[in-house]
């Protein structure tokens, strides 16, 4: 887990802050860091490759279900939408006149 790599590199150098003119602090920090960076990219890489597997299964998901479109609206907000919907449509039921076009003689 890289968070708890985190911490322990967090404590190693505070641990470490009380022999800070130690000129092998600086040498050991960065070697403990870069040990740390390893472990962490390989978790990574790890994350990052079962996070595209989960998107791909949804894009699978979403073609097979001819890309419906999720709507994580809340209920009472989707009640709401739907009466204006409904206003929306009524108002286009009805079509407006269209102003004759005048032609100018130039």
């Amino acid at each position: 887990n890289h968070k708890t790599l985190g911490r322990e590199v967090f404590k190693f150098v505070n641990d470490r802050l009380v022999d800070r003119d130690d000129a092998d602090w600086k040498d050991e920090v960065q070697q403990k860091f870069l040990e740390c960076k390893e472990d962490t990219c390989a978790v990574l890489e790890d994350e990052i490759g079962n996070r595209i597997d989960e998107l791909l299964k949804d894009k699978e998901l979403l073609h097979k279900y001819g890309c419906a479109k999720f709507d994580i609206t809340p209920p009472e907000k989707k009640k709401k939408r739907e009466k204006k919907e409904k206003k929306v449509e009524e108002e286009k039921k009805e079509p407006e006149p269209v102003p004759e076009k005048k032609k100018f003689d130039m």
